[in-house]
């Protein structure tokens, strides 16, 4: 059997403890709008893009399994 490969990246999911500059903040809902993807967080009314945020990544593993 052939080894599984790893992937890393954050998974923005609601009631994720994310980081933006020195606060903490709590993922609300996540929208896929035309392509981007916007992280709406508890108690803002506008998205934020990914990348102004901090989240640990998580780990993803491929492998097939069989029938």
């Amino acid at each position: 059997m052939e080894t599984a490969a790893y992937y890393y990246m954050p998974l923005f999911k609601p009631g994720a403890i994310v980081h933006v500059g020195q606060t903490r903040e709590t993922v609300s809902h996540v929208v896929v709008r035309r392509g981007g993807l916007l992280v709406h967080l508890v108690g803002h009314e506008s998205p934020v893009h990914p990348d102004t945020l901090s989240l640990e990544p998580s780990a993803f593993q491929l492998n097939r399994v069989p029938d």
